[in-house]
């Protein structure tokens, strides 16, 4: 672990969501302890979410008896529905019922701790994260540091994102103001908005694979039916995500491209050769269309 100061940690923002008063009150005076005076404590969910909306923290640390809505919340405050830092540092602590460590993964926490949590572990973790975390990548479904290990060789085209972390910040005596926290927080959301378009064109490319491969070997069934439905939503994302970042002219082209994908879904049994065709050039269009909203325009010579 890090090593450094407490008074490095003196200005840290913690928030810290545990419904249990004895376990609260415990991993609080242990925080304190290390230095993290600045540590606020809530029993409910909803009082927590209050607070972020409010003033976000560089360090969120929540265990899953909170509440049910716990990892729908941190996916929320990723994807920039709640709170104004979509990137502040969040380690959640996760009983062992099936499915609940693989929940909080998705929703994009940056570590997750198997309960009961000792404390000199929350310490050590604590410790990694203020200068270990992991870049951020982007997918259709999924806003999160990324979970490859470093000695993972297998290729992959998802763009990895540096991102604001105020935690790193303070601890480096580096503390943003209220409006430098602002700029870069818009920053990285227009990388990461770009990131979500190449993660729509990549998912593109790979269901309209599986369609042609399907029509191919005359495997006509409903799974065929749910993907070309999957690819109508696929276009629908990406037009959202082509909006928010301001190229309305790819939002209708892709908004344009969903409904013609959704005709041929009623049909799927017995397309059309041109609606065949469409899947096949449905990935080629989206990149050109992409690059040519995307690219800032050519200099004209005098």
């Amino acid at each position: 672990m890090r090593t450094f100061g407490k008074d490095k940690l003196a200005d840290v923002e913690v928030y810290l969501g545990e419904p249990n008063d004895q376990v609260r009150e415990g991993m609080r005076s242990i925080m304190r302890d290390y230095g993290m005076r600045r540590t606020r404590t809530f029993a409910r969910l909803e009082d927590m979410l209050t607070a972020i909306r409010e003033a976000p923290p560089d360090l969120l640390i929540a265990g899953d008896s909170i509440g049910p809505a716990l990892f729908d919340a941190v996916r929320d405050i990723r994807h920039f529905k709640i709170g104004q830092n979509p990137f502040m540092v969040i380690s959640l602590m996760v009983g062992e019922a099936e499915g609940m460590v693989k929940r909080a993964i998705m929703s994009g926490a940056d570590d997750v701790m198997i309960k009961p949590v000792a404390p000199a572990k929350l310490l050590e973790r604590v410790g990694r994260l203020s200068t270990n975390r992991q870049p951020f990548i982007v997918t259709n479904d999924y806003l999160g540091p990324e979970r490859r290990k470093a000695d993972d060789t297998r290729p992959s085209n998802i763009r990895q994102l540096n991102v604001v972390n105020t935690f790193q910040a303070k601890v480096d005596g580096k503390a943003l103001s209220a409006a430098e926290l602002g700029k870069a927080v818009e920053l990285n959301m227009n990388d990461v908005m770009a990131a979500r378009l190449d993660s729509h064109g990549l998912k593109l490319g790979w269901v309209c694979g599986l369609i042609l491969k399907a029509y191919q070997e005359r495997k006509i069934d409903k799974d065929l039916e749910e993907r070309i439905l999957i690819l109508v939503g696929v276009l629908e994302d990406a037009a959202n995500t082509a909006g928010s970042i301001d190229q309305p002219d790819l939002a209708q082209i892709c908004k344009q491209m969903a409904r013609q994908v959704e005709e041929m879904a009623e049909i799927y049994e017995n397309p059309t050769s041109g609606q065949l065709g469409i899947i096949q050039k449905l990935t080629r269009a989206f990149e050109l269309a992409k690059t040519a909203k995307m690219s800032p325009p050519t200099a004209v010579a005098s």
